[in-house]
């Protein structure tokens, strides 16, 4: 689920220390840089969620969620 990425989501998730990166998901399979379920990961790595994308160097513009995810 993709949603925009608007400051005052930034400051909550920095407030609440949201985690919601495949990083921090249960499903994360570390060693294979996959999910378990081979969900593609449409930005769900980024971390935290503001974060500069490395390749374009851009801050991004949405943010998003996978329905599967689970807190480990």
């Amino acid at each position: 689920m993709k949603f925009p990425l608007t400051e005052q989501l930034i400051a909550e998730a920095r407030r609440f220390d949201l985690r919601s990166a495949c990083c921090h998901c249960f499903y994360w399979n570390a060693r294979e840089q996959k999910c378990w379920h081979d969900w593609p990961d449409e930005g769900q790595r980024r971390y935290p969620i503001d974060a500069i994308d490395p390749v374009t160097g851009e801050k991004p513009t949405e943010v998003a969620f996978c329905k599967e995810f689970e807190l480990r």
